[in-house]
């Protein structure tokens, strides 16, 4: 892994760190702010099957994630691969789902995300999300 230059590094700090914005905007409830994660045309398969269209997705993650208070989504392990305008981003993805009443989550999934992202004019966006479950400590995830 060496030769990196200038354009490539700033390419991938740039895509870090719109996957740990992912994970801000569902701990944070700021499903507005996922519109500057997807591209409009987005597909997402998850657990709960694949939606097409960033609104199907912010939709979900609404769903999936109101009603906890106390959200934490840890990005790791973190591999990036960029060509040109067009890059692939592999992570786990640790989510820890719980309630204001208490500090103990009632929920943990791992997850490793397989990313398609694009270089658009607002910057990179994903235009693919993957999301392979790993582990599941918890109740179940919601019937969507």
């Amino acid at each position: 892994m060496s030769g990196y230059d200038t354009q490539t590094l700033a390419d991938r700090a740039e895509i870090t760190d719109l996957l740990v914005n992912l994970g801000r905007c569902l701990d944070d409830h700021d499903f507005d702010g996922l519109k500057d994660v997807f591209t409009e045309d987005v597909v997402g398969t998850t657990p709960a099957g694949t939606r097409e269209g960033r609104q199907a997705l912010i939709d979900q993650a609404r769903r999936n994630h109101e009603s906890y208070e106390r959200l934490a989504h840890q990005v790791t392990s973190m591999l990036v691969d960029v060509d040109g305008d067009a890059a692939s981003a592999r992570a786990y993805v640790t989510g820890a789902f719980g309630h204001a009443d208490s500090p103990e989550p009632v929920r943990v999934l791992v997850g490793q995300y397989r990313n398609k992202l694009v270089r658009t004019a607002d910057g990179w966006r994903i235009s693919e999300l993957t999301v392979r479950p790993v582990f599941r400590v918890g109740e179940p995830a919601p019937a969507l």
